[in-house]
């Protein structure tokens, strides 16, 4: 890999989930690599994960004031509103300080203050979208951002400004996920609803395990931490032989490969990571995500035959349970489900936010 010299610090904007702070990671490594004398520094809030997982990665985190705006109440909302002056006059002194190259918003609440406080000054600025429709703070920032890339091509559609599709990073581990063998006999379901699990999840194997025990499949729920113990019980003495309920999964990817099938929610870094492993999928979006972009990610894979839609209000244990037995009865559509998933991944999608950083640090 070509290194290449540069001076001052590039400043990652990344906080509140998981998958915000994952992002910033993997552009930060990507960075680091092709620029390792590079000063890389972390700017998050004390509301969401970053303190952790920033840490965890090995990079520094600067912490600023700015909170959540939308699904909010109103007092939550002045709250808010009256925080952005405050972090953005933080983040100005702490870009001018760091003498920051390049600034990349990655999603998140955090990123208003510290983008805007990069245009104040001149710096250069990336802001990425993930999912297929945008946040508010990613729609406003698109009018002014330097250079935009997104996650998903439909994404766009909802922007002022058109991004570049770069796809959205995960670990390389995901893309070494064999293929669906279209010759394979197994029937294979991974259920998960992300870290702290998915109590509409939970609830609907539970219910459905009563007409699917004798269909012989083999079953890794993770339920979450949180909702173990309770879905455990929920379950009794019916859990059929091949059938393991966890509380979570550190190597999912593991469990990727194993799966014939997988029932999630659609987070844009489920979506990710599903794509890259290439597995076909029923996604139920959570129904309270802010301005239900997880309804629009499943849309997206549903329509492109990647993956079963369906709304929580409409899940059921009897529902689920003849839905699986269709796609687990049809080895062809579900290898078809996965290659159109497939379609969606991008390995390169880190080299290509960082080429665009870079390309927006050119243009001071």
């Amino acid at each position: 890999m070509r290194r290449e010299k540069t001076r001052g610090a590039y400043v990652i904007a990344a906080g509140g989930t998981g998958g915000h702070i994952f992002l910033g990671v993997a552009l930060a490594r990507e960075i680091r690599g092709r620029r390792p004398e590079a000063e890389i520094l972390f700017v998050g809030s004390r509301h969401g994960l970053e303190a952790k997982l920033v840490s965890d990665a090995g990079f520094p985190l600067e912490l600023v004031r700015a909170s959540g705006f939308a699904g909010k109440s109103a007092a939550a909302k002045l709250v808010s509103l009256a925080e952005l002056p405050v972090g953005f006059l933080q983040a100005r002194r702490l870009l001018a300080r760091r003498r920051a190259v390049a600034v990349a918003g990655l999603g998140g609440y955090v990123s208003v203050p510290v983008v805007a406080a990069a245009r104040s000054l001149g710096v250069p600025t990336l802001i990425h979208e993930s999912n297929a429709f945008p946040g508010v703070a990613n729609r406003v920032l698109n009018r002014f951002a330097t250079r935009t890339a997104v996650g998903i091509a439909a994404a766009n559609s909802h922007l002022v400004r058109p991004g570049a599709v770069t796809g959205t990073p995960v670990r390389p581990e995901f893309f070494s996920v064999p293929r669906l063998d279209p010759s394979g006999s197994t029937r294979r379901l991974l259920v998960f609803g992300g870290s702290q699990g998915s109590r509409v999840l939970n609830k609907a194997m539970t219910e459905a395990v009563s007409l699917l025990g004798g269909d012989g499949l083999q079953v890794i729920h993770q339920a979450g931490e949180s909702q173990f113990e309770e879905t455990r019980a929920r379950y009794g003495d019916r859990l059929p032989e091949g059938w393991r309920v966890v509380p979570f999964l550190p190597r999912i990817h593991e469990q990727l490969a194993w799966a014939d099938l997988v029932l999630s929610r659609a987070g844009s870094q489920t979506l990710a990571e599903l794509a890259a492993a290439g597995r076909p999928s029923i996604l139920v979006p959570f129904g309270s995500a802010t301005h239900g972009h997880q309804t629009v990610n499943a849309e997206v894979f549903d329509k492109a035959g990647a993956s079963v839609a369906i709304a929580e209000d409409s899940l059921s244990g009897d529902v689920l349970a003849l839905l699986l037995r269709e796609l687990l009865g049809d080895r062809r559509r579900l290898v078809a489900m996965g290659e159109s998933a497939r379609s969606f991944a991008r390995p390169d999608a880190a080299k290509l936010l960082a080429d665009l950083l870079f390309e927006a640090e050119g243009t001071r």
